[in-house]
C-alpha cells in the first residue's frame, strides 16, 4: 500500500496525544508500513486530499489516503474520494467518532493502525446536499443553530466542544426558530412547520440512540419532528436516551433515495457531519451508493 496520512492538528485525542505524528509514523513503520504522515490545519484537508485523488488515480497501486480526526474532518476527505477507486483509512482522532463507530473501528489508536494494516476495503455509500458529501447526517433548524453557537462558544472561551455544550443549548431554545419548510419524497410533497428535519446517510435507529448497523442500505433516514412546545422539544433528547420516543406522536420518518427541502428563503444553516454552513435553497439530497471505499475490521450487513 501507499499511504498518505493527514492529522487533523485540531482535532481533540490529536492535540491530547502528544507527538501525534511520531506516534502514527511508527505505528505503521511497526507493521511494515512507510506512510508519509502529516499534521496539518483542517481547512487543508479538502484540498490535499483532492490533490491525491489527481495524482493517485491512474496508480496502478493500491493508494491510501488515511486521516486522522473528527467526523467533520473525516467527511471532507470523504468528499474528495468518493467516486474514485482510492481508499480512505480512518484514525478516530475526533471527540465523538460516529463514522468510525458505526464501522465497527475500533476508538484506540494502535488498534485503528491494525485496522487499516489489515487493508481490508469495504464500499460503504454517502449522502451529498447540494454536491456536498456528508458520511453521518446533515439536518435544519434547531440543531444546526446549536451547533452554531456551540462553535461560538468554543471560540470565545476556548471550551471543549462537551463543554459548549450547555451554555450552546440554552442559547438555542432561547433563539431558534421554527422552520416552515416543503418536503418532497418518495413522490408525495407536504408543507410543514418543524423544529428540525434530520437527513441520516442510511438507517438511524431512533430507538438505539441514533446508531446505524449498516453504511450500504442505499437509501436516506429522514425524520422530521412534529410540531411541539419548547419544553417537549427540551425534552425529545431525554426521551430518545431513555427509549420513550413515539414515532408517531413525535415524528415523521421518510426512508428514500431523494429528498428536496424548499422554503421562502434563499439561504438556509444546515448541519453537515455536526458543522454548520449557509447553503443556497433549495436542498437536494440524495443517497449514493456504495461511492466510498473504505477500510474496516468486519464486514457490515444492509439494513
Amino acid at each position: 500500500m501507499r499511504i498518505l496520512a493527514l492529522i487533523n492538528k485540531g482535532a481533540g485525542a490529536a492535540a491530547r496525544s502528544g507527538d501525534i505524528e511520531k506516534l502514527v509514523r511508527d505505528g505503521f513503520a511497526k507493521r511494515g508500513i512507510e506512510a508519509d504522515v502529516k499534521l496539518v490545519a483542517g481547512r487543508q484537508i479538502g484540498e490535499i486530499a483532492r490533490g491525491f485523488v489527481a495524482d493517485n488515480s491512474k496508480s496502478a497501486h493500491r493508494s491510501v489516503l488515511v486521516v486522522g480526526g473528527g467526523d467533520g474532518t473525516l467527511g471532507t476527505a470523504a468528499s474528495a474520494l468518493a467516486g474514485t477507486n482510492l481508499v480512505l483509512g480512518v484514525l478516530p482522532l475526533g471527540t465523538l467518532n460516529h463514522f468510525a463507530k458505526d464501522l465497527g473501528l475500533p476508538i484506540e489508536l494502535d488498534a485503528a493502525i491494525d485496522a487499516i494494516a489489515a487493508s481490508n476495503p469495504m464500499a460503504v455509500d454517502v449522502a451529498e446536499v447540494n454536491g456536498r458529501v456528508f458520511l453521518n447526517n446533515s439536518s435544519i433548524g434547531v440543531y444546526p443553530f446549536f451547533v452554531a453557537k456551540r462553535s461560538a462558544e468554543q471560540r470565545r472561551h476556548g471550551l471543549g466542544k462537551l463543554a459548549a455544550i450547555g451554555p450552546a443549548l440554552t442559547r438555542t431554545l432561547r433563539f431558534a426558530s421554527w422552520q416552515a419548510v416543503h418536503i418532497a419524497a418518495q413522490g408525495d410533497r407536504k408543507r410543514l412547520r418543524t423544529p428540525c428535519v434530520f437527513v441520516g446517510n442510511n438507517f438511524y435507529d431512533i430507538a438505539d440512540l441514533g446508531r446505524r448497523k449498516g453504511l450500504s442500505s442505499q437509501e436516506l433516514c429522514v425524520y422530521v419532528v412534529k410540531r411541539k412546545s419548547w419544553f417537549g422539544l427540551a425534552l425529545l433528547p431525554f426521551k430518545i436516551a431513555l427509549g420513550l420516543i413515539d414515532s408517531t406522536r413525535d415524528l415523521e420518518m421518510y426512508r428514500t433515495k431523494t429528498l428536496q427541502i424548499t422554503s421562502h428563503r434563499t439561504t438556509m444553516l444546515v448541519s453537515l457531519d455536526g458543522e454548520a454552513v449557509s447553503m443556497d435553497m433549495p436542498l437536494d439530497y440524495r443517497i449514493r451508493p456504495a461511492a466510498l471505499q473504505v477500510l474496516s475490521p468486519a464486514k457490515m450487513d444492509s439494513i
